[in-house]
């Protein structure tokens, strides 16, 4: 081997070195395991089957928000405003919910994204409503079951955020059927 053949081989070692980092780390991000904890003890949705478009925003999330277990019982019990400021700084009423969701850093951790549309993986409000130990702060609806928010409510928000998380209704662009659904590990 001649020395510019050793020189050649370590260069290209170095690149692929390199690129293998970077897939690692694009990988980790797109995991959402960016900052905090990752997440862990996810519910699996992957037998819901996929609502690729007709995702009313006003109806089906905030409608959800708003009431998710059908007897007047919602995330807005607490994430509303009056009093001072809502739990967690984060208000859900209607009207104004969707703007302090989406591409919006949480108060928690700014690191974290509530909604990145396009991206339920790297959205921090399917994590907190998936995940027993979501990467900051509680599983939610803080204080009932893991359960208390259907299969089927996990996966209508997974659905509306892979969609581009609209204020209006989801569209039906398709995603690749063979995206992996949900966070379970």
């Amino acid at each position: 081997m001649t020395v510019s053949d050793g020189a050649r081989r370590r260069s290209m070692a170095k690149r692929i070195t390199v690129a293998a980092c970077a897939t690692l780390l694009s990988t980790v991000a797109a995991l959402g395991l960016r900052a905090g904890t990752p997440p862990s003890g996810c519910t699996d949705i992957s037998t819901v089957p996929p609502q690729y478009s007709g995702i009313q925003y006003g109806a089906a999330i905030q409608g959800m928000f708003d009431d998710f277990n059908g007897m007047n019982v919602g995330c807005t019990m607490c994430h509303f405003t009056p009093p001072p400021t809502p739990s967690g700084h984060l208000n859900l009423d209607d009207g104004v919910s969707w703007s302090h969701l989406v591409d919006v850093a949480a108060y928690e951790d700014a690191s974290q994204t509530y909604v990145v549309p396009g991206h339920p993986e790297r959205s921090l409000l399917f994590a907190k409503i998936n995940c027993d130990t979501p990467p900051v702060g509680s599983r939610m609806p803080y204080g009932f079951p893991s359960d208390a928010l259907t299969l089927e409510q996990q996966a209508l928000v997974w659905d509306w955020i892979a969609a581009g998380a609209p204020a209006g209704i989801t569209d039906g662009v398709f995603r690749d059927g063979f995206d992996p659904r949900g966070l379970a590990q």
